[in-house]
């Protein structure tokens, strides 16, 4: 089966997910990946008329250190936690885990 028709936003910016929300409401669901959401369109569980793709939001990716604090965006994949040096510096466990 395949999923029913649906429109696509591509997101650089957090203002456009919070327009599209606002111009869509309920119809519209964020996609980073898509490997939970996309099978279940396949399969009509769940028809959105509107996906949000966020994976191209700049502030949502990286890892970052602030006064002591370290942050991890959101769309950070698990390759960069095994690879960051403020990652392994700040939480080893971690670095570890991302590798398995």
């Amino acid at each position: 089966m395949k999923a029913a028709p649906f429109d696509f936003v591509r997101a650089t910016a957090l203002s456009d997910v919070f327009a599209a929300f606002e111009r869509h409401g309920d119809d519209a669901r964020i996609v980073a990946g898509g490997q939970s959401l996309m099978p279940m369109m396949n399969m009509r569980l769940a028809a959105p008329r509107v996906l949000v793709d966020i994976n191209h939001i700049a502030e949502l990716n990286g890892v970052s250190e602030t006064d002591g604090t370290l942050r991890i965006g959101a769309l950070t994949r698990h390759q960069e936690l095994g690879v960051n040096a403020l990652v392994a510096e700040h939480a080893p466990l971690l670095t570890m885990a991302s590798t398995h």
